[in-house]
């Protein structure tokens, strides 16, 4: 909606939610941008309109000139749509390249309409996009009109997906791209929801009526609001009472399911009852989203060094005890082998500390992480306490570690309570300190949950648990795929991707872009497997390591595509590269 006193357009959420603000407050109507008052008539519109204008304003060119067109007024239309243009509205371009190639109001020009059209589509106008797809198919150009359809529907232009949905029976298009543009569809269609907007249509499709809505405000008297309703209304309004969010009433979510709102703790234990069963399946269905999103990595993450993926093999990687970091094998040897040539005092790679000596030094580099709360240094301490029989301390530390973060901390409290060891037996802490780890990437964790899952019947479960884990490079998921497989549980495409080299997934992180397509939502999707550009962005320039040590992984993992960018003069400077060896 297009407020002709400030030319911004306002969605009918927020204007909805405004109108329920000042009502509540029993102040006059105004604009929720610039708080000029809403005109009542015809004639105040197009005095705002002209106003504006006379103020070069695009967005009031633009009306004024699509008003003179639908009144039939082609050439008065076309002078405020060029103007609009000259001011940069993407809109105006859209209409002015039909008048161009319709020659209403101007001369017709075929090249002139082409470029209004580009323009438009360049600047994000969806119509536009899927005009000039038609165009392409209209010249047999049947590849650029496919590429104009997916950046239409991953705009949210309805027509474009129905074209490229059509297209993809005949073979125009692949399978890889239409899957990308329904998800960028869906994501552009979930990016225009809120609970504002879905209020503000309830209220308009179901034509509630004044008295109503007043009743909805007078709270006092209000009884209790219908759960489908309120959880549309949330933020607007409390779930109990239907008192709606002002200034001095502040709403709290309930902290289970995020959906609805309070203004009390008694309207919450009121709501309780009716809300019990729709929160324990809400809260079930956000615990599950987080649960079966695929870690970017492993709990032990990247080297600090070289930023590669750790391998899982604990005598492939040593813990620094001044740092409590984990550095690999390779940057610990060049890290050695530098000290030895320049005669210089082995220190830690990252943080530079001199090695401990004893395993006194080595204790007390720990203890002093310890008080810095570092979760991994309370963790090695709780493990080191717990073999020496010290079981009470030896939990104590685990548990702090693990409130602070630690996966491997959730690991072995999980392991603690299902064994029934030094603590009592408690399943549903097994299974959570299980999920907390798992949910942070580790892979043991993950894979007794999908054994959990495949003891109990819930297949489809445990073969997510287990794709999850062969991405994050656990060999017991692999086997365990092939025999789901085997015996029919898993799909071929699934199995497919599980069995690529889980170490792909080392250099591709995931881009806003690729959010916005709905990537992070793919539960269990390989990236080496579904690797498409428009979706993620694949980080191959390395800043921090020599060539020589990139050599083995780049051409192991990566097809090459790894970049040495840092500087090689001091490169070498530093280190002595070209005596490592090949192996290396």
């Amino acid at each position: 909606m297009i407020q002709s006193c400030c030319s911004k357009t306002i969605c009918k959420g927020c204007s909805h939610a405004h109108c329920l603000h000042q009502l509540q407050q029993r102040q006059a109507r105004v604009c929720p941008f610039c708080r000029h008052t809403i005109p009542k008539s015809k004639e105040e519109v197009d005095k705002n309109n002209l106003k504006r204008i006379e103020a070069n304003d695009p967005v009031a060119l633009r009306e004024i000139g699509t008003e003179r067109y639908h009144e039939g007024n082609y050439e008065e239309s076309f002078e405020y749509l060029a103007k609009a243009v000259e001011l940069g509205d993407i809109a105006a371009q859209y209409y002015l390249g039909h008048m161009y190639q319709k020659g209403e109001g101007v001369e017709k020009d075929e090249k002139k309409g082409l470029y209004h059209l580009e323009e438009a589509a360049i600047g994000g106008h969806p119509e536009a996009r899927y005009s000039l797809g038609s165009r392409e198919w209209k010249n047999d150009l049947i590849e650029r009109s496919m590429k104009h359809y997916i950046i239409g529907a991953n705009l949210g232009h309805v027509m474009a997906l129905k074209v490229l949905k059509e297209s993809y029976k005949w073979r125009d298009v692949t399978k890889a791209d239409f899957a990308g543009a329904l998800r960028g569809h869906q994501a552009a269609v979930d990016a225009r929801k809120s609970p504002q907007r879905e209020a503000a249509a309830i209220f308009q499709a179901t034509q509630a009526g004044n008295a109503r809505h007043w009743r909805l405000l007078e709270h006092q008297t209000m009884s209790t609001i219908h759960t489908a309703v309120v959880e549309a209304t949330d933020i607007m309004c409390c779930a109990s009472c239907g008192v709606a969010e002002v200034d001095e009433i502040k709403l709290k979510k309930c902290t289970a399911c995020k959906s609805v709102r309070y203004c009390s703790v008694k309207c919450q234990r009121n709501d309780r009852p009716k809300h019990k069963k729709a929160c324990k399946k809400r809260a079930a269905e956000i615990r599950d989203k987080i649960l079966f999103r695929q870690p970017e990595s492993s709990h032990l993450g990247d080297c600090p060094i070289c930023f590669l993926p750790l391998s899982m093999a604990s005598n492939k990687s040593t813990l620094m005890s001044c740092c409590m970091k984990i550095i690999c094998n390779g940057c610990s040897f060049a890290n050695s082998l530098r000290a030895r040539e320049e005669h210089i005092e082995n220190t830690c790679p990252f943080c530079r500390h001199p090695g401990p000596a004893t395993k006194e030094e080595q204790d007390k580099n720990t203890m002093r992480r310890v008080a810095a709360n570092d979760p991994i240094a309370m963790q090695q301490v709780g493990r080191e306490l717990h073999r020496e029989g010290d079981y009470e301390s030896g939990i104590k530390y685990l548990t702090k570690a693990a409130e602070l973060g630690d996966a491997m901390a959730h690991f072995l409290l999980a392991r603690l309570y299902g064994k029934g060891q030094v603590v009592e037996k408690d399943e549903k802490k097994e299974i959570y300190h299980l999920e907390e780890a798992a949910i942070r990437g580790h892979p043991d964790a993950r894979y007794n949950l999908g054994c959990r899952e495949g003891n109990v019947g819930r297949t489809d479960r445990a073969v997510k648990h287990f794709i999850i884990a062969a991405n994050l490079g656990y060999d017991g998921a692999i086997q365990a795929l092939k025999k789901c497989y085997a015996g029919g549980v898993v799909s071929k495409e699934d199995f497919a991707a599980a069995l690529r080299d889980p170490q792909q997934l080392g250099p591709i992180i995931r881009s806003d872009i690729g959010k916005k397509f709905g990537l992070e939502n793919e539960e269990c999707d390989d990236l080496g497997y579904h690797y498409d550009k428009r979706m993620v962005t694949k980080l191959v320039r390395n800043y921090r390591s020599h060539p020589r040590i990139l050599q083995l992984p780049n051409e192991a993992f990566y097809n090459g595509d790894l970049i040495a960018a840092a500087d090689i003069t001091r490169s070498h400077r530093f280190v002595n590269w070209e005596h490592l060896l090949p192996w290396m």
